[in-house]
């Protein structure tokens, strides 16, 4: 397995600005919206699953198993439909909202299962869990780490970094008063 590399501010800046002009951050942020969590939050899961490309991705003997820019797997027939009839390029939509709805049920579950922790720790496990399995991700997290069951032993802090760095760069710039 290759060494892990975090990105830089300079190369979530570039991520950022390839969803602005692909229209990909208005299509994240408002199911991140119609889902009750930040959209800078499912920026950093297109960031870390994708670096901000619409694609087909972990490609395997039978063809690829992680369809647009979220890369849903096709354990779920709604990606593995898109992947089949090519609707991950010419219609995403779906695919986006599968995945905000998958990252709230994780949250939810979080939340459930672990009462009395901070906002941003539900949010780590429900990216561990989106990467792992939620089931992973709560067994991780009792053994101490929601990630220890996650690609490279990292993906829900990978995550929230990444989260944090896209919250500076769309941070609203204070008016200069005179």
């Amino acid at each position: 397995m290759a060494n892990f590399v975090p990105l830089t501010k300079d190369q979530i800046a570039a991520q950022l600005q390839l969803l602005r002009t692909t229209g990909f951050d208005l299509k994240l942020a408002s199911q991140a919206g119609a889902n009750g969590f930040a959209p800078e939050f499912f920026f950093a899961i297109a960031s870390r699953e994708t670096n901000c490309v619409n694609k087909l991705g972990d490609v395997q003997a039978d063809g690829a198993h992680g369809v647009g820019i979220v890369q849903i797997d096709i354990q779920h027939p709604i990606a593995l439909q898109a992947r089949n009839d090519g609707s991950w390029a010419t219609n995403p939509d779906p695919l986006i909202a599968f995945g905000a709805q998958m990252l709230a049920s994780n949250i939810h579950q979080a939340t459930s299962v672990f009462p009395g922790l901070t906002p941003n720790q539900y949010l780590k496990i429900a990216a561990s869990g989106y990467n792992s399995g939620m089931g992973n991700a709560i067994a991780g997290q009792r053994g101490g780490d929601s990630d220890q069951p996650t690609a490279h032993a990292n993906y829900g802090a990978d995550v929230m970094a990444r989260m944090a760095i896209f919250q500076q760069l769309t941070a609203p710039v204070a008016a200069v008063t005179e």
